[in-house]
């Protein structure tokens, strides 16, 4: 009885992963940013350049999110400021990372990492589509060309889940060149305290709470 069980529930975990879809996330159309108040009156606003991660959502649902970013990458416009941020004061690993718990109610409770402190971190979501990628019905009615593109340009479409059987030319800017392309946006506060970033600054040079954005555009 007890391997019968065991053997339902495998099955279970199957056949739930068969329904979720994995999309593949166009980082040209994504981003991860952050803003933080600076001597308690303007938000300063940063973004980090090089990030990756896993998405896959069943019936608007998110079932798993998996991301990092390289802190090296970070770019808050200002040269000085930036190499100031990389000092050990603020970082001291290579590497922030987000794990997926749940998602209900448009909220997604996750693990954030920063300086290898892990936090549960709660994010508002939205969740835009899916929709087929109008281009392509644009396309459909004019094989000619992408009608988005001016002047072809012989580069081949980059969504690496095409087959491409034709000559098929476009701009070569972006992945989510398919069926069902979805925009995901999530929106949370973190405490930098809580992460060790520059305690030895006072919340009134730099601000307590960081505000993050990350706006994810995938297909599949």
């Amino acid at each position: 009885m007890h391997i019968i069980w065991k053997f339902c529930i495998g099955f279970f975990i199957f056949c739930s992963m068969l329904h979720t879809q994995e999309y593949l996330i166009d980082n040209t159309h994504s981003s991860v940013s952050f803003s933080i108040k600076h001597l308690s009156v303007a938000p300063t606003i940063g973004h980090f350049q090089d990030f990756d991660g896993i998405l896959d959502i069943e019936h608007n649902q998110i079932k798993n999110l998996k991301g990092n970013v390289v802190i090296a990458s970070i770019n808050t416009y200002n040269a000085a400021r930036d190499e100031e941020l990389l000092a050990k004061d603020f970082f001291h690993s290579k590497e922030a990372t987000l794990q997926s718990l749940s998602f209900q109610n448009n909220l997604l409770r996750t693990i954030l990492t920063i300086n290898n402190i892990s936090k549960e971190v709660t994010f508002k979501v939205k969740i835009t589509g899916p929709i087929r990628n109008p281009s392509l019905i644009l396309k459909e009615k004019n094989q000619e060309k992408n009608p988005l593109v001016t002047q072809p340009t012989n580069i081949p479409l980059s969504n690496p889940k095409l087959n491409l059987k034709t000559n098929d030319i476009d701009c070569g800017c972006y992945v989510s060149y398919g069926d069902n392309v979805i925009g995901v946006e999530l929106i949370g506060s973190i405490n930098r305290f809580d992460f060790n970033i520059a305690p030895q600054t006072p919340k009134e040079l730099l601000g307590q709470d960081v505000d993050i954005r990350i706006i994810l555009e995938a297909s599949n």
